[in-house]
């Protein structure tokens, strides 16, 4: 017999990422933990027992707070980002970030404005403050795991404060029914429902053509200038580093944007109406977005936009609502 239960259980995540300068002695605890953290965990993975020398030298030089998760093959922190789904490359040297829960008695805590981290030694780092009450608003929210992880990325010292949380969810009886319409055309469409249309909402990413134009009158200022003997090389490159800036980071941040504005609107509509919400996820078929502007845009909007769903414990569904192809035959449709 056939279980038609709606319960599933959602998992979201939270993800503040700090930069820092790095300093020499970081530096290098951090790549000899990454050497050995490496050996440690394709030995795991390929059912090896780890070298002797190994195991030795990462007890002597790795506190106890950063080796746990490697001890443990069965703890599933350090697997959110899809380590353990991947093949097991024979020539390729993982670089496991350190990892820890943050709690005081741990590797990492949060001291008043400072993140606190027991390195080889303990390094104070200043938390921004938007950063730190952005934290404080999540952590209000009641994550199930708090922790940390620790790396070095571009010659900078990256820190990345997780915070897990997993909803016990069910389909609504009676719900806001809220659908929303990725489209390669036009971007995203939210509808929401009560027994009628009473509200549509629509964000376009931004238009990365006009930053292009911008950056085309800033390189023909620059050629002029330079043709005419007005420029030095530093000022060249001062031209160069403004044509990056004007491209940097648009879609980025347009997908988070949108995501959490689609989700506060959801959950105020749901409270205002007095409802459990359905949202129901559009995506179009790879077929329909592979080679388009907005590929990476648009998919990268559905992954947050699901994972935040996912974190205030939303029951959302991906359904295909087709409307130009017969979702039986596959046929084009034609409107009379």
């Amino acid at each position: 017999m056939t279980s038609t239960s709606t319960q599933r259980t959602e998992e979201g995540f939270r993800v503040l990422t700090l930069k820092y300068p790095i300093t020499e002695d970081v530096r290098g605890f951090i790549e000899r933990y990454r050497t050995l953290a490496s050996h440690f965990y394709w030995s795991r993975r390929l059912g090896l027992e780890p070298a002797s020398e190994v195991v030795e030298e990462l007890w002597r030089r790795v506190p106890s707070y950063w080796r746990w998760h490697l001890v443990d093959p069965r703890d599933p922190l350090y697997l959110f980002k899809g380590v353990e789904g991947a093949p097991a490359p024979s020539r390729v040297l993982l670089g496991l970030p350190l990892l820890d829960a943050l709690h005081e008695n741990k590797g990492a805590y949060i001291k008043d404005d400072k993140l606190v981290l027991r390195l080889n030694r303990k390094v104070e780092l200043d938390i921004p403050e938007r950063a730190l009450k952005w934290l404080e608003k999540r952590l209000a929210e009641g994550p199930d795991k708090k922790f940390v992880m620790v790396l070095e990325r571009g010659d900078r010292l990256v820190v990345q404060v997780v915070l897990h949380k997993a909803n016990r969810v069910e389909m609504p009886r009676d719900p806001l029914l809220v659908v929303v319409d990725v489209n390669s055309s036009y971007g995203v469409v939210v509808h929401f429902w009560d027994g009628k249309l009473i509200k549509t909402v629509k964000l376009r990413p931004p238009n990365r053509g006009n930053r292009w134009g911008h950056v085309r009158e800033l390189m023909s200022h620059r050629d002029l200038l330079y043709n005419q003997g007005c420029l030095s090389q530093g000022q060249i490159n001062v031209y160069s580093a403004l044509a990056r800036l004007t491209l940097k980071g648009s879609m980025r941040v347009w997908e988070q944007q949108a995501a959490a504005e689609v989700v506060k609107r959801v959950r105020r509509m749901a409270r205002r109406h007095g409802k459990e919400p359905l949202v129901i996820i559009d995506k179009p078929d790879y077929s329909s977005l592979h080679g388009t502007p907005l590929q990476r845009t648009l998919y990268g909007f559905t992954r947050r936009l699901e994972n935040l769903l996912s974190w205030y414990g939303v029951y959302w569904e991906e359904r295909r609502l087709y409307s130009t192809v017969c979702p039986i035959c596959g046929g084009r449709l034609v409107l009379v």
